[in-house]
């Protein structure tokens, strides 16, 4: 084994501006058993340089002493391997080594051999991954020069593109990353574009719900209010005019348009917010005085068809709800029977109590419902396969407000059909109080 101290023959020998500069020289391994060809290349490459880089020659004397230098030592750029050391086919077994375990395939392995016979060049160029092969005889100074240059400059050109290799790496990556930023950030975009335009459809369908509501709420006092006007201009032809008479059709007339600004003001309210939820004012309501109210609004709508609304109601029921809610609710259920009832017909209103709560009945004598209106009875704009019998118009909003308000008072409302052309009776069932008086 050479001497650590001729691994210093050839440092101590650069130019000095060499380090000063900074410039990285050239590592050189010699692995060989014999000490004059270490000794020989020392002296051969002592003024070496290449691109203003010297030489650090590191230095071997088995296969074994070069396995463990070339796995510590990852920069060596040209490697002088002898074949046979221990073995005959020991450098062989290096140059394995290196390719196959270490994955080293930049370093330039360059094989000198003392007995060429032993390992015929042309198998050894295909069977092992070396560089060149050279029998020691004939590397001369000049020879070793010339070949450990092209070495260098082979192994010079592989680190560029080594460090091409990683760079373009390193830019796929960040061009990856940008990608996959922008991507998200697009998809991002796309989400809130998303949650924007269904936030603009949904408040496009509830502007459609809120005027399909405002319309079927309104209409019902509107019609009672005029049908109250006409009766007013009959009774103002009179001689002597009635007044008694007069005055009560006025009163309708106040009540109808008082509704109508508690409906309005509920109706900003309800858009104000959301309008498909239904804010509830509650307090004590007498559920008899609420059909009472309802069954007075809609009998001169009724009589104006030839139909006669008869009620059933006790003296007293009270519930906790919303008033205005709960004759909204009411109204809906009267007016529809008076809607699609033909003239003549009898429509029904009663209230009881019954094991289950109150329940309101709204029973007619109208073309009763079919079975796939059964099914989408309580829907949002779902038009049935009866038609109002006097012209009147749908909205197809009023028995989905009913079922809505029931729900928030903790109740239902349901529909039973009693075979065509025989009627339907509407019922709303709502909760009584814990401390109702019985009956």
């Amino acid at each position: 084994m050479v001497d650590k101290s001729d691994l210093f023959y050839l440092t101590d020998d650069m130019p000095q501006n060499e380090e000063a500069s900074g410039t990285r020289p050239w590592t050189v391994a010699v692995i060989d058993d014999d000490r004059a060809v270490h000794e020989a290349t020392l002296f051969a490459l002592r003024d070496y340089r290449l691109d203003g880089r010297g030489l650090e020659i590191l230095s071997a004397s088995s296969a074994a002493e070069g396995r463990r230098l070339v796995a510590e030592r990852p920069d060596i750029a040209v490697i002088l391997l002898d074949v046979v050391m221990e073995r005959d086919d020991a450098g062989l077994s290096l140059v394995d080594f290196i390719r196959r375990d270490l994955a080293n395939e930049t370093v330039r392995i360059v094989l000198r051999t003392g007995q060429p016979g032993q390992a015929p060049e042309r198998r050894i160029v295909i069977d092992h991954d070396i560089n060149d092969y050279k029998a020691k005889t004939e590397l001369t100074a000049d020879r070793l020069f010339t070949t450990l240059t092209a070495a260098l400059r082979s192994y010079a050109q592989l680190e560029r593109l080594g460090a091409a290799r990683r760079e373009l790496a390193d830019a796929n990556a960040l061009l990856e990353q940008r990608v996959a930023e922008r991507t998200a950030s697009l998809r991002e975009a796309n989400e809130r574009l998303a949650a924007r335009s269904a936030e603009l459809a949904r408040a496009n369908r509830l502007k459609s719900e809120m005027l399909g509501t405002i319309a079927h709420d309104l209409k019902n006092p509107l019609g009672i209010i005029l049908g109250r006007m006409e009766m007013l201009d009959d009774l103002v032809r009179q001689e002597p005019p009635p007044r008694e008479t007069m005055r009560a059709q006025v009163e309708h007339v106040r009540n109808s348009a008082r509704h109508m600004s508690r409906m309005i003001d509920a109706l900003i309210a309800d858009a104000m917010g959301d309008a498909l939820d239904i804010a509830l004012r509650r307090g004590p309501v007498d559920l008899a005085v609420l059909v009472a109210e309802v069954a007075a609004s809609n009998r001169i709508l009724a009589e104006r068809k030839g139909q006669r609304l008869t009620m059933e109601v006790p003296e007293r029921l009270m519930i906790t709800g919303d008033a205005d809610r709960l004759r909204e609710a009411l109204d809906n259920l009267v007016s529809n029977a008076v809607k699609y009832s033909p003239g003549g017909t009898n429509i029904t209103l009663s209230l009881a109590r019954e094991p289950g709560g109150a329940a309101c009945h709204v029973r007619d004598e109208g073309p009763g419902l079919l079975a796939e209106d059964e099914m989408r009875l309580f829907g949002r704009f779902q038009r049935l396969s009866a038609q109002p019998t006097g012209g009147e118009s749908a909205t197809g909003l009023g028995l989905f407000i009913t079922r809505r308000i029931a729900e928030l008072h903790g109740g239902t409302v349901t529909a039973q059909s009693h075979g065509p052309g025989r009627g339907t009776t509407f019922s709303l069932l709502l909760p009584l109080d814990d401390g109702d008086d019985p009956p």
